[in-house]
C-alpha cells in the first residue's frame, strides 16, 4: 500500500496544475510565432531562452531553495512564472518573449528542485519504485493533455495565454495549504565537462545531443506543423502524441537496458529516432494520419534516450558520486538545449520548415555513430555493477534527485 500518498497529495496535485500550464504554453507560443509571422530562428531564439534561464537556475536555484525553503520557493517561482505567461500576450514581439522565455526557464528549474527533492525526501524506499511512477504518468500525461487546450479558444488571441497563467497560479495553492511538512535542502555539487567525459564519453555526448534535438523539439515543431499547414487541433494532436509515446516507451526500454549491453540500447533508440525523423520530413505531404504514428514513435525515442544516456553513465560511478554526476549531464542537457533551437531554426531557414526533422536526425546520427563506435572499443558494464533506469520527464531533473538515495554501488569505467 502507498502509505506515503496522502503527505504527497498536495504536492502532486501542484504538479498537474504546473505542467497543464507549462505544456499549454509551450506548443502555444510556436503556433502563435507562426500566426505572427515570427521566423523560424526568432522562435528559437525565444526557445533558447528559456534553457538558457532553465540551465542558470540549475546552478543558482539550490540556494533560494536553502535560504527560504521549500514552500516559500515553489510559491515565488510559480507566482514569476504565472506573471511571465500572461506578459506574452501583451509583449507580442520575439525579442521580448526571450526575456520572457529565460525567466519562465529559471522558474520551472527551481521547481522542479523543489517538487523532486521534496519528494524523494519523502518517498520510502520501498515505495520509491510506485510513486515515481506516478509522478512520471501526473507529469508528462498533463503536459501531453495540456495540448487540447489550443481547442479551446484562439491562438491568436489572449486567452489562452491567461488560462496559461491561471493554471500555474493554482499551483501555489495545495501546496502552501499542505501540511506535510517540507524537508531541509540538501546542497548538490556537480562535475564539469572534462570529469564527466572521463567517466563516460557515450553518456556526455549523448545528453548533450539530446539536448540539441529535445531544445528544438518543443518549440520547433508546432512552427513547423503550422506553416505546413496543419489546423491547430491537428498541431495539437500531434503534440500530445509526442509526449505520449515519450510515456509509453520509456518503461519497455528501460526495462530492456537494465537487462542488456545499454550501449546497444543507445545504438537500437538512434536508429529508430533517425528512420522516424527522415519519415517525418519525407512523408508528411501523405496525410495527418502518418504524421501522427510517426510521431508517437518520434516522441518515444526521443524522449527515452536522455535517461539512457544518464544510466549509462551511473553505470560508471560509486554511490556516492551520483548527485554530482547527474547534476552535471543536466547543466550539459542544458547547453544543448539552447544552442538546439537557434541551429535547428537555422535549417529551417535554409531548408525549410520540415527540415527540423532533418536537423533532429543530422544530430541523433552523431550520437548512433559514436555509440557504434564505442560499442566496438569499451567493454560493457557487469549486470551486477547496473544502475538503475530511472525515466525523466522533458526536462531531465528527476534523476538529479533519485541519485541521492540510489545505493552505493561500485561501476566499471569505460
Amino acid at each position: 500500500m502507498l502509505s506515503a500518498l496522502p503527505a504527497l497529495a498536495a504536492l502532486l496535485l501542484g504538479v498537474v496544475f504546473l505542467m497543464l500550464g507549462n505544456g499549454l504554453l509551450g506548443t502555444l507560443l510556436g503556433v502563435r510565432g507562426a500566426i505572427e509571422s515570427f521566423s523560424a530562428f526568432e522562435i528559437g531564439l525565444a526557445m533558447s531562452g528559456y534553457f538558457g534561464g532553465f540551465a542558470l537556475a540549475c546552478l543558482f536555484g539550490a540556494s533560494i531553495i536553502e535560504r527560504v525553503g521549500h514552500i516559500r520557493a515553489f510559491a515565488a517561482f510559480a507566482s514569476l512564472a504565472a506573471a511571465a505567461a500572461v506578459i506574452h500576450s501583451v509583449l507580442v514581439d520575439p525579442y521580448s518573449w526571450i526575456v520572457l522565455r529565460g525567466l519562465t526557464g529559471a522558474c520551472f528549474a527551481g521547481l522542479y528542485m523543489v517538487i523532486e527533492s521534496w519528494l524523494n525526501d519523502r518517498i520510502p524506499n520501498n515505495q520509491r519504485g510506485s510513486l515515481m511512477a506516478i509522478y512520471m504518468i501526473l507529469n508528462l500525461g498533463s503536459i501531453a493533455a495540456a495540448q487540447q487546450f489550443l481547442n479551446i479558444a484562439d491562438p491568436g488571441g489572449f486567452e489562452l495565454f491567461i488560462l496559461a497563467s491561471v493554471l500555474v497560479s493554482l499551483a501555489v495553492l495545495p501546496v502552501v495549504l499542505t501540511k506535510s511538512e517540507a524537508p531541509v535542502p540538501i546542497p548538490t555539487d556537480r562535475m564539469w565537462f572534462s570529469e564527466l567525459h572521463r567517466i563516460s564519453p557515450l553518456g556526455t555526448l549523448g545528453t548533450f545531443t539530446t539536448g540539441l534535438a529535445n531544445g528544438a523539439l518543443w518549440g520547433l515543431i508546432p512552427l513547423a506543423a503550422i506553416r505546413f499547414g496543419l489546423s491547430t487541433a491537428s498541431v495539437a494532436t500531434l503534440m500530445s502524441l509526442i509526449i505520449l509515446g515519450g510515456v509509453v516507451f520509456q518503461w519497455p526500454i528501460g526495462w530492456v537496458s537494465d537487462r542488456v549491453d545499454r550501449r546497444k540500447v543507445i545504438v537500437v533508440a538512434s536508429v529508430i529516432l533517425v528512420a522516424s525523423s527522415l519519415a517525418l520530413y519525407f512523408v508528411a505531404s501523405r496525410g495527418v494520419e502518418f504524421l501522427f504514428v510517426l510521431g508517437f514513435v518520434f516522441g518515444g525515442m526521443s524522449l527515452v534516450l536522455y535517461p539512457l544516456c544518464a544510466a549509462h553513465t551511473n553505470d560508471r560511478v560509486s554511490g556516492s558520486e551520483r548527485v554530482p554526476v547527474i547534476a552535471g549531464l543536466l547543466l550539459v542537457f542544458g547547453i544543448g538545449a539552447v544552442i538546439g533551437p537557434l541551429l535547428g531554426a537555422l535549417v529551417m531557414e535554409i531548408l525549410g520548415d520540415l527540415s527540423v526533422f532533418l536537423y533532429i536526425a543530422g544530430v541523433q546520427a552523431l550520437l548512433l555513430i559514436f555509440a557504434l563506435l564505442r560499442i566496438r572499443d569499451g567493454e560493457p558494464v557487469l549486470p551486477e555493477d547496473r544502475s538503475v533506469f530511472e525515466p525523466v520527464v522533458s526536462e531531465p531533473t528527476t534523476a538529479i534527485f533519485d541519485a541521492q538515495v540510489l545505493p552505493e554501488e561500485e561501476g566499471g569505467q569505460t
